[in-house]
């Protein structure tokens, strides 16, 4: 069985009311929340440092630091959830401006139409006789 080990946190006031608020909103623990707030943040971590990795990472420069040197520094992990999340807002904003470009670009697909062959319009009135 796994070993638990308890932390404590210091949260000031206009935190600790959004905690208290989602604590009752969706009737959950403390507990889960810090615990799921912190699995929040070593995901970010690890995505960060994944990232950090990789052959891209390593051939971006910067100022003559490649992007992986700069993930990798304990200057980044200091607030990373608001470098993330301007990162995010920024690749957010992109998507949305090319999926609008897509959008008006689809338009003329996306049409609704009706499924099956083109119908012939009939004839009003009476049927003609072919025998007289």
């Amino acid at each position: 069985m796994a070993e638990w080990t308890t932390l404590r946190a210091r949260f000031p006031d206009d935190e600790f009311e959004e905690i208290e608020r989602i604590k009752e909103k969706y009737n959950i623990s403390y507990n889960e929340i810090i615990r799921s707030a912190v699995k929040l943040y070593l995901g970010l971590t690890l995505a960060k440092e994944v990232f950090a990795n990789t052959s891209i990472a390593k051939d971006i420069k910067i100022l003559n630091k490649s992007l992986a040197e700069i993930l990798e520094g304990p200057l980044y992990q200091t607030n990373i959830e608001q470098k993330i999340s301007k990162l995010v807002k920024l690749g957010l904003t992109e998507v949305i401006e090319t999926g609008l470009d897509f959008r008006e670009r689809t338009r003329a697909i996306r049409k609704p139409r009706k499924v099956g062959r083109p119908k012939k319009p009939r004839k009003v009135g009476r049927p003609k006789s072919y025998g007289e």
